[in-house]
């Protein structure tokens, strides 16, 4: 596995938590019960955790120096991005490996693992899963000022056409693929992330809602993820307050609970989207309303999404929207756009509500709509069953060997 800027081991090593680093560390698990060994390889973001930190038995994740040992931009990890290439290189030749397959996630692992193909002996038949493409991000920017830099659409572009297989989420991201990077159908796999089902699990209210330090008497409206403008956040708090206008009596009931930004830093250094939320917050009137909550570990999630009510959604692209599975494995409501590659899964589920995107009046009222309606604790046991990680683990490892068997 690659997955240079995003840590398999967030949570535990205090560093941003976001669904590639849940999905690279959940998958490599599963891989490693089935019987795969996997060294899952990131870029080191300080001194202090360890460079090599064996998960299990076959499973370990191994930091390599690329740039300096902190966060960095995504501009700077690219200028770093031949440093992190040699360094995994000069590792696979101090361990005398070389690997069966190479599963790289999000445009700059596809970078390193094509560099690496160059210069080993024999061909490692490589997979890649995009997470996000560049272009839809920018579709939905409605501009080419993203925080992406200008080489990351060609270098998808070439990408799709270089590399041997490629994993998407959805049907939806599928297409995407398919049509906007001109890849070859053949080459393309959907298959669904998983849900720890023994972690994401019903528990009763009052106890979650205590865990967390929320008021008992309140309606919680979640919503968890990365602060990143297509996430749709702002879209949220005018639905909110649409919601408030139109039932006066939920301005003392209800409280929106934001998880994921990074709100622990003075005010003037929060990133720039957070500080719009909080502008938002403000000329809404939904200052006592409104509570931003800082990313949390795994382990804690299951708390936050049995305290809510309802978890929504508001995204103007999701590639597929992990927490969404999570909260419905905890039986949880979701509100979900029609534009995440979820959605029509979450049709099929009794949790499961889809709106229009970037419509917060319709947002409003389906808030409304799941806040009166008993839609709580439904049993999403058997419908989650096929997204068992180890199933999924093994519909991956299938595609993995067919890959190799392909190649000399």
């Amino acid at each position: 596995m690659i997955s240079v800027h995003e840590c398999p081991l967030a949570s535990s090593e205090g560093k941003e938590r976001g669904g590639i680093n849940v999905y690279v560390y959940e998958l490599s698990k599963a891989l490693s019960r089935i019987g795969w060994q996997v060294d899952a390889f990131t870029r080191v973001q300080d001194d202090v955790n360890p460079r090599i930190v064996r998960v299990n038995d076959n499973f370990r994740v191994i930091h390599i120096p690329n740039g300096a040992h902190t966060p960095l931009s995504k501009e700077d990890i690219l200028s770093a991005l031949p440093e992190f290439t040699q360094n995994l290189l000069d590792f696979m030749q101090s361990e005398h490996i070389i690997y069966d397959t190479i599963h790289a996630h999000y445009y700059l692992s596809g970078m390193v693992a094509r560099e690496i193909n160059k210069s080993v002996p024999r061909h490692i038949p490589t997979a890649m899963t995009f997470h996000t493409l560049g272009l839809m991000k920018q579709l939905v920017a409605r501009s080419k000022d993203t925080d992406d830099p200008a080489t990351r659409i060609p270098t998808e572009r070439a990408l799709a056409a270089e590399l041997d297989l490629f994993f998407t989420s959805s049907a939806m991201g599928r297409d995407y693929l398919s049509t906007l990077y001109d890849c070859p159908e053949q080459k393309i796999v959907t298959i669904p992330p998983g849900v720890d089902t023994k972690l994401f699990r019903p528990i009763p209210m009052a106890e979650a809602k205590r865990h967390i330090g929320a008021d008992n008497t309140h309606h919680i409206v979640l919503a968890v993820g990365r602060i990143d403008p297509v996430k749709g956040f702002d879209v949220l708090l005018v639905a909110l307050k649409n919601l408030i206008k139109q039932h006066p009596d939920y301005r003392d009931q209800i409280c929106l609970w934001i998880v994921g930004g990074n709100i622990e830093q003075d005010k003037s250094q929060w990133p720039r989207e957070l500080k719009k939320l909080e502008s938002l917050r403000r000329d809404l009137g939904l200052t006592a309303t409104v509570k931003f909550v800082p990313p949390q570990p795994q382990e804690e999630l299951p708390h936050y999404y049995n305290a809510a009510d309802v978890l929504v959604m508001p995204s103007h692209y999701e590639s597929f929207g992990m927490v969404a599975l999570e909260a419905t494995a905890c039986g949880t409501p979701v509100i979900a756009t029609d534009v995440t590659g979820i959605s029509p899964i979450l049709k099929e589920l009794p949790q499961g509500h889809i709106v229009s995107a970037n419509n917060p009046l319709a947002l409003a009222e389906e808030i409304h709509h799941v806040l009166n309606a008993d839609l709580r604790k439904a049993d999403a046991t058997s419908a989650l069953k096929e997204f068992d990680w180890d199933t999924i683990a093994q519909k991956i490892a299938d595609q993995y060997t067919a890959i190799t068997a392909l190649k000399p």
